[in-house]
């Protein structure tokens, strides 16, 4: 009986002792809190104006920016990482009125490390990100250019911060990293202007050069959407092993006719003007060659094309 009640004893004590230590602890917090609160409401002063001058200058910096000719994407990106600085700046200077012991070599250098692992892993990204602005605020091309970029082309119906978007002829879409689209070798074909397609011919070398150019000129004539000015051109380019080869030239406006298409109707039309004029396309002969046991026998074949 004596040991449990010593035992109760002690248990009290503890209790009694932990009770007064925590107020203890919470009293001298609320003084703290107390003896804070005038720099924690200085420090919310402090961020408080600092939003409010980066809401200031994000206005100021679309009206002025409005009247120039900077692209109106760039230009909310660029409002929305001032106001984001400003912010950030106001929040540090906020947390250094609140607790004085804070100071921004120790957050760097906290930071040191773990950025790096941050920008390693992001650096893609970044890579993109970066180009994007740089598009943005160069303009190498513009919304409804057509875009030839490594492997891909097509017509530009979105410029992104981190990518671009091409639609190509088949109606498929090609999103590409802005990365690739800055650093890559372009071909542009400015929405809106002329455009000059060509169409090569091979003809064998017993057509008559002058008439071949007068008849693919006639069959370029026939097809609606060749411009007339500038006017449609025919050249020799090549004597070749093949046949004669001519380049014929003409003109599309890229608003009111599809190239792919004007130039698949060029190719058929001086295809039948040719042959209906009596022209053979390509040389109408193939090499063959045999062997007949010890003999090796070479000639050619006359094909009708």
């Amino acid at each position: 009986m004596q040991n449990t009640n010593s035992a109760a004893d002690a248990a009290v004590n503890t209790a009694s002792k932990t009770s007064t230590l925590v107020n203890a602890s919470f009293e001298r917090l609320m003084d703290d809190l107390v003896s804070r609160l005038p720099y924690i409401i200085g420090g919310l002063i402090v961020l408080l104006i600092f939003w409010l001058a980066a809401k200031i200058v994000k206005r100021i910096f679309l009206y002025t920016s409005g009247k120039t000719e900077l692209d109106k994407r760039l230009r909310m990106l660029i409002s929305r990482l001032l106001v984001v600085a400003i912010v950030i700046a106001g929040l540090f200077t906020a947390l250094t009125i609140m607790i004085p012991r804070f100071g921004f070599s120790d957050l760097i250098a906290g930071l040191g490390f773990s950025s790096f692992v941050v920008g390693f892993a992001t650096k893609d990204i970044l890579n993109n990100f970066f180009s994007g602005v740089l598009v943005l605020w160069q303009e190498p091309f513009k919304l409804g250019d057509y875009v030839m970029v490594n492997d891909f082309e097509g017509t530009v119906e979105e410029i992104g911060v981190r990518a671009t978007l091409l639609r190509m002829y088949d109606g498929e879409q090609v999103l590409m990293p802005n990365g690739q689209m800055y650093s890559s070798a372009l071909i542009i074909r400015p929405a809106g202007a002329l455009q000059r397609v060509k169409v090569d011919v091979v003809t064998d070398y017993e057509s008559h050069v002058s008439a071949s150019k007068k008849r693919i000129l006639e069959a370029l004539a026939e097809i609606d959407g060749v411009l007339d000015e500038p006017a449609p051109s025919v050249f020799l380019t090549t004597l070749a092993t093949e046949g004669i080869r001519f380049t014929a030239y003409f003109w599309v406006d890229t608003d009111n006719s599809s190239v792919m298409q004007l130039k698949d109707e060029a190719s058929t039309a001086i295809n039948r003007t040719l042959r209906d004029a009596g022209t053979k396309l390509f040389p109408p002969q193939r090499l063959v060659v045999a062997e007949t046991g010890s003999r090796k026998l070479q000639g050619t074949v006359d094909e009708d094309i």
